[in-house]
């Protein structure tokens, strides 16, 4: 080979192999929550607006109660716990455009889903699953992520597609009931499920919650064999409960920081049950 040539051949490997280090590290500088927001971004939310999403939120918690899908639990002690430990983390979330509403459903499922516009459905389950107001704290904070980021509306639009969701807000309710099923067992991806934990580390330490709640719960979903369940999205394992307890852990909260504990005797929530 000529010199000249692989002189420059080298100089372009030197150049462009300097740039992607360069790159790489700048990468590995960005905080997790901005590295996610940059490289996995759901464009397919931004094709519905929030008014949309709400009314399309609005019809399938219809056909959730009034078709006897799910039956919602009428206590108003349990309603007062769950809606003391969200509106506890409600409080931290600046400019949010929901007006959330939590309801507990009569199930013994260990599981959490979101519905499009600002709703949290808890299963009974989870709640007799949980060890103090701490734990489900964790989990209604990854719950408020998947809503704040739009996946439950992102994954919606990329399962039936825009035209689908627009005929059923336009008054075709046919695929309503295919919609639901897909909101309560199509689980988020990886990504999604990343950034719906980066948003509860963050929210619960603004709350005064200590971050490692979230490792408490998924170190109980280990001991007890429940960290795996197709059907569910809280258990799927994306990414794997030994990562999500690995972060909670090692998620740096600002110096001075000290959690307090929510004042809920969960003892009595659960004898409540």
């Amino acid at each position: 080979m000529n010199k000249k040539i692989f002189m420059d051949l080298l100089k372009s490997i030197i150049f462009f192999g300097g740039i992607f280090v360069l790159f790489y590290f700048g990468i590995q500088l960005l905080s997790e929550e901005r590295k996610t927001s940059w490289f996995y971004s759901d464009i397919e939310s931004q094709l519905i607006s929030y008014e949309q999403e709400i009314q399309l939120g609005d019809l399938i918690a219809e056909h959730l109660i009034e078709n006897n899908k799910q039956k919602v639990i009428q206590n108003k002690f349990i309603d007062s716990v769950v809606w003391a430990v969200s509106s506890h983390l409600q409080k931290q979330i600046e400019l949010s455009e929901y007006d959330y509403e939590i309801l507990v459903l009569d199930s013994p499922q260990t599981n959490a889903f979101t519905i499009p516009g600002g709703r949290i459905y808890v299963f009974k389950g989870l709640l007799e699953f949980c060890d103090s107001a701490e734990q489900l704290a964790a989990v209604l904070a990854h719950e408020m992520g998947h809503i704040e980021k739009r996946h439950t509306v992102s994954k919606l639009v990329k399962e039936f597609g825009i035209k689908i969701i627009f005929s059923l807000l336009g008054g075709d309710t046919l695929l309503l009931g295919e919609l639901w099923e897909t909101v309560l067992s199509s689980n988020f991806d990886r990504s999604q499920e990343k950034e719906a934990d980066q948003f509860a580390l963050k929210l619960l330490e603004e709350a005064q919650i200590s971050p490692t709640a979230i490792a408490s719960f998924f170190r109980k979903l280990n001991r007890e064999n429940l960290d795996y369940n197709e059907k569910m999205e809280l258990l799927m394992t994306h990414p794997h409960n030994k990562s999500r307890i690995k972060s909670s852990l090692e998620y740096k909260t600002q110096e001075g920081f000290k959690p307090q504990l929510i004042n809920i005797d969960w003892n009595l929530v659960k004898k409540a049950l």
